[in-house]
């Protein structure tokens, strides 16, 4: 995979936007990404992590370090990403979460992460920038999920295994090579996925307990089906003993059913026999209990019939003693009858005349209470009705014209009432909208006040977006202020340390440099040492040595000179160290105080206050200004709903005018109308009565003229339909009738005793007449008591020899089951026993316990230890280069403590200047780096193979290289050169001046004056 180009806006430290174009860079190669600490080199990498996996580098990093804090609210965090691998070229463009100020009112609210990719097509120019890049490509998704797994897919590794391949973090594979082996274990379980073995392994575990329990579980069904067999046959203790020792040595080893079997069948065919034995003796004694059963019931039934025939003969003398009493009680019953037949008409005859008499009296009541000029002079009653009808009618008539009448005169009082009531009300409303006017009148003069105050609070809140700026400002310049005063302080102690390690510098040359001339000095006397007689000088070739020089006490050896060296050369390191802190902390004292210029603490911070408290008033002035928005709106809503209370009491004040002059009017017709009605009477009321009641005295004449003659008539009709009916039930008069009736209980009484003797007597000639009874001897005899003697007998015994037999027939049957429960158990044990036997020894060989695995590694150990070989040898190809082929790394199979389960996972260090294999935690710091960057490279490469051969085209390197002496790296830069030759592009992150002089192509990120940093791309 190729990172192609890299664009961040209001990123970490960058406030603005912001495109690298990787594809300058990597015409080189090899790249530094450069700056001082905490400017930003990290945010670009997490940048890149975070566009390809919505996540930053560091496993433990917070993703909300991705939102700038100095970028201004309506400026959104953008990563833009375009890279290529074999697939394609596609694009992908994150937006993290964050809090942003609301669009509308006050506070924050969250703007949610986004994310949008693209497949651009082959051969796209990315070096414009995204910009140029919109609108071409095929889109691939918006969806979080979607997107997240399409990318993973197209770039071939996870989160974990990019971070381990692209990122190369020496700071974690230096923990790695000094980590012991269960550490090892978790990070390599981490990196390659191989949880899954472990899974499998403790997988496998769980069937093997899981199995185990169901053989366990089946062999103790197997005994309780044992022990349900021995309860269920009811053996002796001897019998019961011998069967369980039986079954159990057939239980022991497997396969049980066979054995089992064998046992089951003695022991069960004794109960069988002994059953059927006694269900024949049940089956015997059952006859002959029915045999006396039988013969029980015949001589019963004979004796309740001797005593059936001695009752009925009884009742039957009785019956006929009462046959005369009987015949007195029918003749009594008809003429009752008869009488209860004429009885309604006697009385509704009665009834009729008493009627007819009342009637007469009431008419007679009637004419004399009524009026003299009502009725006519003389004559007949029947005569009278015509002239009734004539003033009944004339009366009615003249009421029902004045009827309306009385009810106009009972409604004067309210009319005059509510005539005045509407004046009041008329009144009421004019005065109430004389009010409206005067309080409406004064409104607009109200309005114009708080409109001034609004204006005025407004234009003091515009100042807003200048105050918010003022103290950013100010806080930028407080901040400043302070990293100066620290600046300064370290620079000092920096000045201090340089001065201190120059004059170590200068003391460790002088030391060489008298070392130095003290060793050619008495190199006359190290040459004569090595002189022969015979053979020819080093220096001035002759053969004889008159005079050698002799080797002083304090001869310099060439080791001494060489530790001098060292030591001279150790100090010269420090004292470049030293004044590269002293010059980078000369260019941070420089910056800072071209930021601040003349400001100290104390004028900075009157200045922070000073535009903290006019952003205070702004903020005020616009909540002023709100509520004074509030108040104009709610003064303008009060005056349109006074005016429209105004309007509408107009509106009733017209509508009140009219409806006052209709009443008047109205009342004036009314009394001029009751004036005219009442005529000589008081008032239209007490006409009304009068002509009222003399309607309703001619109608009670004439309505009693006309119940008398009904009255008369009805007691004529009534007298001659009780004749009739006295004629035809045998009756001389009204009193031999009324003699003949009785009382419904009375007549009751005699109609039961009636049919009471009459139905005795046919049940018992009935009774007498039964064949049975008549076909019975007068002296036969039936011994009761002693048939049920012998029928009890035989039932007891034929229950004694059922229950023995039922009991006998219920434990066969129950051993018959328990018997088949055991061979089912038993079968059920043997397959429980065959299915546990592969699950058993596949879980031993996973998990290392089984005798198969004569190494005695987990399935997962195993394959992390074959992982680790691979990396380990990838590692050591570099390490040979790196090291001049001092350092080899080497697995060992040794545990590094007892309780590690790391088995084949520890690691040692062999020096091949000594031969002897080191502990990793003894190596020095720049040995640490290059040996554990070695080891990063070898893990990046088994990584992508295990990947599937995944092509990393572009690699960056943590950093580490300023604990390298120049010669190391040298030869780190020729392995990272040789990994740029074979098509890779590699940036290094460092800030160690020897890479800046060495690398040429690079991005410098820096801090500004303001704050945010910016950066700079230098390629070609």
């Amino acid at each position: 995979m190729h990172l192609r180009s890299l664009t961040v806006q209001a990123i970490g430290p960058f406030a603005g936007r912001h495109t690298v174009d990787l594809d300058a860079l990597g015409q080189s190669g090899l790249f530094l990404l450069e700056g001082p600490t905490g400017a930003g080199k990290s945010t670009l990498i997490d940048a890149v992590v975070f566009a390809l996996y919505g996540k930053v580098a560091g496993a433990d990093a917070s993703d909300e370090r991705l939102r700038s804090a100095y970028a201004a609210d309506d400026v959104q965090s953008v990563v833009d990403l375009v890279f290529e691998v074999p697939a394609g070229v596609y694009r992908v463009r994150r937006t993290p979460a964050y809090q942003r100020a609301k669009r509308r009112g006050t506070g924050t609210t969250t703007a949610q992460a986004s994310v949008t990719a693209w497949r651009l097509p082959a051969g796209a120019d990315v070096s414009g920038g995204p910009e140029a890049l919109d609108g071409s490509g095929v889109l691939l998704g918006t969806r979080l999920d979607e997107v997240g797994a399409e990318l993973q897919r197209v770039v071939g590794l996870d989160r974990t295994q990019f971070v381990q391949t692209v990122v190369l973090p020496q700071g974690e594979f230096a923990r790695f090579l000094r980590a012991t082996g269960e550490e090892r274990r978790v990070l390599l379980q981490k990196i390659f996925g191989t949880q899954v073995y472990e899974q499998l392994q403790q997988r496998l575990a769980a069937l093997r307990a899981e199995a185990a329990r169901t053989v366990e579980a089946s062999r103790a069904r197997c005994g309780e089906a044992v022990a349900h067999l021995l309860g269920a046959c009811a053996l002796g203790p001897d019998e019961q003993a011998a069967t369980r020792a039986a079954l159990d040595a057939a239980v022991v080893g497997t396969p049980v059913a066979e054995r089992v079997a064998q046992v089951l069948v003695a022991t069960t065919t004794a109960l069988d026999a002994a059953a059927d034995a006694l269900a024949q003796e049940s089956a015997a004694a059952r006859e002959a209990w029915d045999v006396a059963r039988a013969a029980h019931e015949h001589a019963r039934d004979t004796s309740a019939l001797v005593a059936r025939r001695a009752a009925l003969r009884t009742e039957h003398a009785r019956l006929d003693a009462a046959a005369g009493e009987h015949d007195e009680d029918v003749r009594r019953l008809g003429r009752a009858r008869s009488a209860a037949a004429v009885r309604p008409l006697l009385t509704g005859w009665h009834d009729a005349a008493t009627a007819h008499e009342a009637a007469a009296k009431a008419l007679v009541a009637a004419s004399d209470a009524a009026p003299d000029d009502l009725l006519p002079a003389g004559g007949d009653p029947d005569a009278w009705r015509p002239h009734l009808r004539a003033q009944r009618d004339a009366a009615a008539d003249a009421a029902a014209a004045l009827r309306r009448t009385v009810a106009v005169e009972a409604g004067l009082a309210d009319r005059r009432r509510t005539v005045r009531a509407l004046a009041a009300a008329l009144e009421d409303l004019r005065t109430e909208v004389a009010a409206a006017e005067e309080w409406l009148a004064a409104r607009p003069a109200a309005r114009a006040a708080l409109e001034g105050e609004r204006d005025a609070a407004r234009a003091h809140a515009g100042r807003a977006d200048a105050a918010d700026a003022a103290r950013a400002a100010a806080r930028v310049l407080v901040a400043d202020v302070d990293a100066l005063a620290a600046a300064r302080a370290d620079l000092a102690a920096a000045q201090a340390a340089v001065a201190s390690a120059a004059d170590v510098a200068r003391a460790a040359l002088a030391d060489e440099a008298a070392l130095r001339a003290a060793r050619v000095a008495g190199l006359a006397g190290e040459l004569a040492s090595g002189l022969v007689d015979g053979d020819a000088c080093p220096v001035c070739g002759a053969c004889e040595h008159p005079a050698p020089a002799s080797v002083g006490a304090d001869h310099v050896t060439a080791e001494q000179v060489l530790a001098a060296e060292q030591a001279r050369a150790a100090a010269e390191a420090r004292v470049a160290d030293a004044a590269a802190r002293r010059a980078g902390l000369v260019e941070r004292v420089d910056g800072l105080t071209a930021r601040t210029g003349a400001h100290d603490a104390r004028s900075a911070a009157a200045a922070l206050h000073e535009a903290e408290a006019e952003v205070a008033a702004v903020t005020a002035a616009a909540t002023r200004a709100t509520a004074l928005e509030a108040q104009l709106a709610a003064h303008d809503a009060a005056t349109r709903r006074r005016e429209a209370v105004r309007d509408e009491v107009l509106t009733q004040v017209r509508t009140a005018e009219v409806t006052v002059e209709t009443e008047r009017d109205a009342l004036r017709r009314a009394e001029a109308e009751v004036v005219e009605a009442r005529g000589d009477h008081p008032t239209v009321a007490a006409r009304y009565a009068a002509l009222d009641a003399r309607t309703a005295q001619a109608a009670d004449l004439l309505d009693a003229l006309d119940a008398e003659r009904a009255a008369s008539a009805d007691a004529g009709r009534r007298r001659t339909e009780l004749d009739l009916a006295l004629a035809e039930h045998g009756f001389a008069d009204d009193d031999e009738a009324r003699d003949a009736w009785c009382a419904p209980p009375a007549l009751a009484e005699l109609e039961r005793r009636v049919l009471s003797h009459t139905a005795d007597l046919a049940r018992v000639t009935a009774g007498l007449a039964d064949p049975a009874v008549v076909a019975l001897p007068e002296d036969v005899v039936a011994d009761v008591a002693a048939a049920r003697t012998a029928e009890l007998a035989a039932r007891t015994a034929a229950a004694d020899v059922e229950g023995r037999a039922h009991v006998a027939a219920s434990r066969a049957e129950a051993a018959g089951q328990a018997a088949a429960r055991v061979r089912r158990a038993a079968e059920d044990l043997d397959a429980a026993v065959a299915a546990a036997a592969p699950v058993t020894r596949m879980a031993n060989l996973a998990s290392g316990t089984g005798s198969d695995n004569a190494h005695a590694l987990s399935l997962a150990t195993y394959v992390l230890g074959r992982r680790f070989e691979d990396v380990v040898a990838a590692a050591n190809e570099r390490l040979a280069v790196m090291s001049d082929g001092r350092y080899e790394l080497v697995r060992s199979d040794e545990k590094e403590d007892v309780r590690s389960r790391a088995v084949g996972l520890a690691m040692r260090v062999v020096d091949h200047r000594t031969e002897r294999a080191r502990d990793p935690r003894t190596l020095s710091g720049g040995e640490t780096f290059y040996v554990s960057l070695c080891l990063a490279l070898g893990m990046a490469d088994v990584v992508t193979a295990e990947a599937g051969g995944v092509e990393l085209g572009t690699l960056f390197v943590d950093e580490g290289f300023g604990a390298l002496d120049p010669h190391v790296l040298d030869q780190v830069l020729a392995e990272l050169g040789r990994l740029r030759h074979g098509g890779r592009v590699v940036g290094i992150v460092s800030h160690v001046e020897a890479l800046k002089q060495a690398i040429a192509d690079r991005i410098e990120v820096r801090p500004t004056p303001a704050g945010p940093s910016t950066l700079t791309v230098l390629a070609g």
